[in-house]
């Protein structure tokens, strides 16, 4: 197919101003001169793009404060984005709890709200979470046509491409088209991204660490929630690793004919080790008349995760070997994923682990199926939890994706 000369000029001009402005965006602030020479540009093209970008609002110029660098003659500049530029909009809705965070062009949380959500009608669902979008940006005072991107992380199968939630496991919704109901019920016409929220927190956690995650050529997220999931994020140019998979580890078999799981199979790792598993066998326990210190903190009802850390540290028998047994076979499945893909380093976003002897017995347990016993490289992280980082990092994809989708500014 022939490319018209103009048209090949304007893709060019576009690509380059992408380029620039990821490039100021992660490495900011920095000088043209470095950003000429780490992307191989002449520094008349690099000024020429950068000005057209100041006088749009987006990148400003800043002074070098470290006293070191002042030299005689004209100070240099540096170039950075400006955050107020645009704002966008992160959700993440699980079936169990909501949250919604309103951002910056640098991703600095504006507000965040977080509920416990339990609907399974997902009209209401969406309805109920876009009344939150629209109560969240009153509070930042911004309007729906300030937003420059949303992106809502959800469990289960979603297409990226067309912005469908394919499948959420344990609601049972199928085909669901994120996107266009958003958009109905809002009236908002811009950017729309529906992400797995494993591999959403999974870009969050490079995104806000990506000075220490630099030079970490890939590493898997291994959440555990309602339900387990463990993507691998590759590495790449643009500083931001791109997703394979969402990783849907829970549903890999631990026992041959074992516990029944909600996907209807048995011996799935999520009938083991996941929340609901953690819950479900704890509350047995104190219906049964056992676990005597959990039922003090949670009554007759079903006790909730941080119930459950807390009995253990108050050195409740019944709970600890139930903990201990969902550490052990997730630790089995750890090594499962470090024997396949090797990853430089697990970042492991679990609840059971604000226990520092869970994260031991996890080591342990995965050292001892590893398939080879000399292989030390995969780190393990403990992810702090955080109920918004679901959301952040929902924001963190919508960021990126305009980033990558930048157009030539004239």
């Amino acid at each position: 197919m022939r490319i018209e000369q103009g048209n090949s000029l304007l893709r060019v001009k576009a690509a380059n101003q992408s380029t620039i402005l990821r490039t100021i965006y992660y490495l900011g602030p920095v000088k043209r001169a470095d950003i000429a020479e780490q992307l191989e540009l002449t520094l008349p093209t690099i000024t020429t793009n950068v000005n057209s970008m100041i006088s749009a609002g987006i990148v400003r110029e800043v002074s070098i404060r470290d006293a070191s660098q002042v030299r005689i003659g004209r100070k240099a500049r540096l170039l950075e984005v400006v955050p107020e530029a645009y704002h966008f909009i992160g959700i993440e809705s699980t079936g169990t709890h909501r949250c919604v965070s309103v951002v910056d062009y640098c991703g600095h949380p504006l507000y965040s709200h977080y509920d416990e959500q339990v609907c399974a009608d997902y009209q209401r669902s969406m309805e109920e979470t876009c009344q939150v979008v629209k109560n969240c940006l009153k509070h930042c005072r911004l309007r729906m046509e300030d937003i420059s991107g949303v992106c809502f992380g959800l469990p289960g199968w979603v297409d990226r491409e067309e912005g469908i939630l394919r499948v959420h496991p344990r609601n049972r919704w199928s085909n669901k088209n994120i996107c266009a109901d958003f958009r109905e019920i809002t009236g908002y016409e811009g950017m729309v991204i529906v992400e797995n929220n494993a591999s959403a927190r999974a870009i969050g956690a490079q995104f806000y660490r990506r000075r220490e995650m630099e030079n970490v050529q890939s590493f898997t997220y291994l959440l555990v929630d309602a339900g387990i999931a463990c993507p691998l994020v590759v590495n790449n140019t643009n500083y931001i690793g791109s997703v394979v998979g969402a990783g849907e580890v829970g549903h890999m078999v631990m026992e041959v004919d074992g516990r029944q799981c909600i996907c209807g199979n048995r011996g799935c790792l999520e009938a083991y080790s996941s929340d609901y598993a953690v819950i479900d066998r704890c509350y047995e326990e104190v219906q049964q008349g056992k676990a005597q210190k959990l039922k003090a903190l949670c009554g007759q009802v079903k006790p909730e995760m941080f119930q459950i850390v807390e009995a253990q540290r108050r050195g409740d028998t019944d709970v600890t070997a139930i903990v201990e047994d969902a550490v052990k076979v997730l630790g089995t499945a750890v090594a499962n994923i470090i024997n396949f893909i090797c990853p430089d380093q697990m970042l492991i976003d679990c609840k059971l682990f604000n226990i520092e002897k869970n994260q031991e017995l996890l080591r342990r347990e995965a050292d001892k199926n590893l398939c080879n016993k000399t292989y030390r490289g995969t780190e393990f992280i403990f992810v702090d939890p955080d109920r918004t980082s679901g959301a952040l990092g929902a924001a963190a994809v919508a960021i990126n994706h305009a980033l990558e989708t930048y157009l030539t500014i004239e």
